[in-house]
């Protein structure tokens, strides 16, 4: 089943079933846009954070689900970082689009802005630990490691034998698009 942001909610179906729902979001609701510096912030599962805009349906939209436990429902949220495995997605897809636009590896500000990623294996490990053992109403980071983007500028850069290069914020949205900044 699908949930819908307007209405008819999966999670209003299942009330009462007492069957499992796993809502999978994404870190990227505790997106933060710090112009490519590093951020002492780390955030725990139900901790207080301000929502950056590109992110701001988010919470929303994990929030019924949780709630859904309350409603016999075997609910969890499950919030992957950045997937990394087979395919083109992610920070190396875009650093990689990078220098097929600009002729360097390029990263924003000083690179220093860290991601959480995960590989896409351990994301469906996960997934099926959750729906066989999850706690209703749990919210769980899944997430292995943090990485400056900058460093990995710089092993696009050795791959390709190519230079690095900083991109303004506004030099990023021509590269990458507004949401990528």
């Amino acid at each position: 089943m699908r949930g819908d942001l307007d209405g008819g909610r999966a999670e209003d179906a299942l009330a009462g079933s007492e069957t499992s729902f796993l809502f999978v979001s994404g870190s990227g609701v505790l997106l933060q846009r710090t112009g490519g510096a590093w951020s002492e912030d780390s955030f725990a599962e139900d901790d207080p954070f301000t929502v950056e805009p590109p992110a701001a349906r988010r919470p929303a939209v994990e929030e019924p689900a949780r709630a859904a436990a309350g409603r016999d429902v075997r609910a969890i949220v499950l919030r992957p970082g950045m997937v990394r495995g087979p395919g083109e997605h992610g920070h190396l897809a875009l650093i990689r689009r990078s220098v097929d636009r600009t002729g360097a590896a390029c990263s924003v500000g000083e690179g220093l802005s860290t991601y959480s990623h995960v590989h896409l294996d351990d994301v469906a490990r996960l997934a099926g630990l959750a729906l066989a053992r999850g706690t209703a109403g749990a919210l769980d980071h899944a997430v292995a490691g943090e990485t400056p983007t900058r460093w990995i500028a710089e092993a696009v850069a050795r791959e390709r034998g190519c230079a690095t290069r900083s991109l303004t914020p506004a030099e990023a949205t021509t590269v990458w698009g507004a949401s990528t900044r």
